[in-house]
């Protein structure tokens, strides 16, 4: 018997499913052109296949140790030394220099003085440590780089650093700093030298104003790269810190811009150049200056001397041993070496207050164009 509508019970909750979805007819795009589409899609997804290199650390390569020039000879610009300079740093960034009469005993005395500033207490260092706005001072360490095979310290002729070295460190940093103005007088005397050589060989190219300029320049800058080695270091940890100062140097480089640096590495069993090319090293002659050229005097050659980095490796030692490198800059660049405090960017907040200020520029040029 058939039940009549008022008969069925009403059901309070509706579970009735949702309509179905549209299913497309086919999977043909609607676009007119399907064919092109198809092309610029497929070219554009295109993933090329890339072939890493199989070790991203760069390799060392060991060469012929560069040629040993007498300063005397260069003094007296014989003419086969030039050749055998412009040669040497065109290809390797360097050339090692001897008797160039710097006395021996102003050298000594002055890695003795350099050798206390690296017994201060890690308490002390924190004061004058090394920033984006202060150049100069110890290297910053972290927790897990304690005990590293390396220790840094930049000095420079900056008041700042002579405040702040006095207040802590009062006897030994004014006895240190004697040392290196006398040291630096004799270092300049060599500098100047070499940089009269190159501006006799490029003054045609970089032209007779450029040359009076540079000429005419004084109070000529220094800083110096100051190293602690230590001695007594495993193999292992020899070869970390190696690989971590090889990637600085070659990200990071220097902080100063320069002409030349000049350095000082007696007993060192190695040298290493570092450049955007690569990366080599050589025996460096006992008692002679390893001389690099700075980013200034690629500029000044146009780019044929090549400007690198150097480092004195100490490797087996087991005593601890104390190097230098001395950057000398006789172009406008000098005042950053005096103070490098003084930084040559503009900071964010003056990049925002001239945004601002073009800003409310912009608005009163165009509220005067409309209203007059």
């Amino acid at each position: 018997m058939a039940l009549s509508p008022q008969s069925v019970p009403e059901n309070p909750f509706d579970f009735r499913a949702p309509p179905p979805s549209p299913v497309a007819s086919g999977r043909r795009s609607c676009v007119t052109n399907d064919e092109v589409l198809s092309e610029f899609l497929q070219h554009s997804l295109f993933v090329p296949d890339l072939i890493l290199p199989d070790k991203v650390f760069p390799r060392q390569k060991f060469i012929d140790n560069p040629p040993k020039i007498d300063f005397q000879a260069l003094n007296s610009m014989q003419t086969e030394t030039l050749p055998k300079i412009l040669d040497s740093i065109a290809t390797i960034g360097c050339f090692q220099l001897v008797n160039y009469g710097i006395p021996v005993e102003s050298i000594r005395s002055a890695l003795t003085a350099a050798a206390g500033i690296f017994q201060l207490p890690p308490q002390k260092r924190t004061t004058v440590t090394r920033s984006p706005e202060k150049l100069y001072g110890f290297e910053e360490v972290h927790e897990e780089d304690e005990g590293e095979v390396s220790e840094e310290f930049v000095w420079c002729k900056a008041k700042a650093l002579e405040l702040a070295m006095e207040g802590i460190w009062p006897v030994g940093y004014s006895n240190f700093s004697e040392k290196m103005e006398t040291l630096v007088a004799e270092m300049e005397k060599v500098a100047e030298k070499i940089l009269t050589v190159f501006r006799e060989i490029y003054q045609e190219k970089t032209g007779r104003c450029e040359k009076e300029k540079m000429e005419e320049e004084d109070g000529n800058g220094w800083a110096c790269y100051v190293y602690k080695h230590g001695g007594n270091v495993s193999a292992e940890k020899w070869r970390s810190c190696l690989r971590y100062d090889v990637m600085k140097m070659l990200i990071g480089g220097m902080d100063y811009s320069h002409t030349l640096c000049l350095h000082i590495c007696d007993g060192s069993s190695e040298f290493h150049v570092y450049s955007k090319k690569g990366w080599v090293s050589f025996c460096p002659h006992k008692h002679a200056l390893v001389v690099t050229v700075g980013d200034q005097t690629q500029a000044l050659s146009g780019g044929q001397l090549k400007h690198v980095i150097g480092r004195p490796i100490y490797r087996g030692e087991e005593e601890e041993f104390i190097s230098m490198a001395f950057l000398y800059s006789s172009s406008t660049t000098n005042s950053r070496l005096v103070d490098p405090q003084k930084p040559n960017t503009i900071s964010l907040s003056q990049q925002a207050i001239a945004a601002i200020l073009f800003t409310l520029l912009y608005q009163i040029l165009v509220y005067v164009y409309y209203k007059f």
